[in-house]
């Protein structure tokens, strides 16, 4: 026989509700980063690129560097 008594009642209600904030903050997180064009940056002292909008942590600045260059290099040619 299963016998749940009030306390734990009031735990599971307790995990459900911290669970369900967790859940809801990577979302708005996760829609927020992914909306994000990563415009404007940031380094930080591991040398990575931090995105100033939305926080994304983009990888290693030379690389993201290098995909800055290789996309103006692809603009440049297509306006000629």
């Amino acid at each position: 026989m299963l016998v749940i008594t009030l306390s734990e009642v009031f735990s599971l209600v307790l995990l459900g509700l911290v669970l369900l904030f967790i859940a809801g903050s990577a979302i708005k997180e996760y829609i927020t980063q992914s909306r994000c064009k990563h415009e404007d940056v940031r380094e930080n002292m591991a040398c990575h690129a931090i995105c100033r909008e939305c926080g994304k942590d983009l990888g290693f600045i030379g690389t993201w560097r290098e995909k800055q260059k290789e996309k103006a290099d692809v603009k440049s040619d297509d306006s000629v």
